[in-house]
């Protein structure tokens, strides 16, 4: 269902400032969750975004002491074997603590009934749920596609061993198995049955579970290996820095506007959202990256290019509208597994678009978007945090554009209308 709150993005003729980057969703959910595994550890600089407060629900339904400050997470994990204080568990509208959480609750004694929200409730988690089959657990969703909710009987263990996943739908299966192998009786095996889509969301969650001790072997994207019953060596702390999916926003906007604008506090790691910099470089944007920040003197000129987003999905919406600025022809591909996020990351952004005049065909893998004369309008959220932040970006240089549903932008990036403002953009509640 379509959110209410509505906002009138007004033409914004410059932004200027300083503008610390939220912190990383995607280190934020992985940490929670490893340190909650075992051991005693502080996440300093967490994310406090819809997703990760599911997380943190989550955990603590599992047994886990989390106590939550302004600056920190200290978290007493579990030690192995949750002590779930229900039966049933929330994961909210996160596809990310769904498939993460599942192999986990595995590990404690009973029947469990897994529930979410929202568009998560429409979407398959076949894929890991025939992984968990194929290690010997008793689970099912609704129907063929396994939708939620989702039964699991579990008796304290997980059996591990040789698993075939589909990465074509993205990599939070793997990832998700990844975690869990290290606490399986037996050594594993994943092995990959055709190419792995979002590749470095899988090279984040192996860098956490290394900082935490847990050995990972594997043969670039197809073989990963996982000794089993690892002991958790856990950091005093995991510190968590900025996010480039979401800081990407902040850059666009940077780019299509008057701008003088520094976004610190995003290093160069594992977060495969950070190729931004190089996409909008290559367009002919002339943004400097050095340490930890980025700045940005636009506008920029920018000319239409193909890019593979076969590793970067989270990139696509905010992708489109810059299209629609670049000279000439911008082609969006690789990107079939769009289908399967919050909305879908195809049409959705491609139909609000077209409501402000854009030139955009699309196919099953790609959008296709030539420059375009955009035009006040009204649009859609259409409840996809990433649609949303990407049509405030496109209403900042067009100016009068209503954009209904954005509440969902709490899901990732709270602070985003906020830090905006502080920049000088210019809107309103409506």
């Amino acid at each position: 269902m379509q959110g209410n709150t509505n906002i009138l993005i007004e033409k914004t003729p410059k932004i200027a400032g300083v503008i610390k980057a939220p912190p990383s969703k995607s280190y934020t959910h992985r940490a929670i969750m490893i340190c909650s595994i075992n051991g005693n550890c502080k996440i300093i600089n967490p994310l406090y975004a819809n997703d990760t407060l599911a997380t943190i629900n989550a955990w603590r339904q599992l047994g886990v002491i989390i106590k939550k400050t302004a600056k920190y997470l200290q978290i007493k994990g579990f030690c192995g074997l949750p002590r779930p204080k229900a039966h049933s568990i929330k994961v909210g509208e996160s596809g990310t603590l769904l498939r993460f959480i599942l192999p986990l609750v595995a590990l404690a004694k009973g029947v469990f009934n897994i529930q979410g929200e929202g568009t998560l409730l429409g979407r398959s988690n076949r894929t890991i749920v025939e992984a968990l089959k194929s290690w010997g657990l008793d689970i099912a969703g609704k129907g063929k596609d396994h939708k939620l909710p989702i039964r699991l009987e579990s008796n304290c263990e997980i059996k591990g061993g040789k698993t075939f996943v589909s990465g074509k739908e993205g990599s939070q299966t793997l990832s998700a198995l990844l975690i869990a192998a290290s606490l399986a009786k037996e050594d594993t095996t994943i092995i990959l049955k055709n190419k792995l889509v979002s590749r470095p969301y899988v090279d984040v969650t192996i860098d956490v579970l290394q900082q935490a001790g847990i050995k990972v072997k594997r043969d670039g994207y197809k073989v990963f290996s996982v000794p089993g019953a690892q002991k958790f060596n856990l950091p005093k702390s995991f510190i968590i820095h900025g996010d480039y999916s979401s800081a990407a926003f902040l850059i666009a906007a940077a780019c299509l506007l008057q701008s003088e604008v520094t976004i610190t506090d995003l290093i160069n790691d594992k977060q495969g959202d950070k190729k931004i910099i190089d996409i909008l470089n290559k367009m002919g944007a002339r943004i400097k990256h050095t340490k930890n920040k980025v700045e940005i003197k636009g506008p920029f000129e920018l000319k239409g290019i193909n890019i593979d987003c076969g590793d970067t999905p989270d990139l696509v919406p905010v992708l489109a509208v810059l299209g629609c600025f670049a000279k000439g022809k911008t082609r969006i591909n690789n990107i079939s597994h769009l289908t399967y996020k919050e909305s879908n990351r195809i049409t959705a952004p491609a139909a609000e678009l077209m409501k402000l005049g854009a030139d955009i065909s699309f196919t099953r893998d790609s959008i296709t978007i030539n420059q375009s004369c955009l035009q006040a309008g009204h649009v859609l959220s259409c409840n996809d945090h990433r649609i949303a932040m990407a049509l405030v970006v496109a209403g900042l240089r067009i100016g009068e554009v209503r954009i209904s549903g954005v509440e969902c932008i709490s899901k990732s990036y709270p602070d985003f209308l906020n830090d905006l403002k502080s920049l000088g953009a210019n809107f309103k509640m409506v």
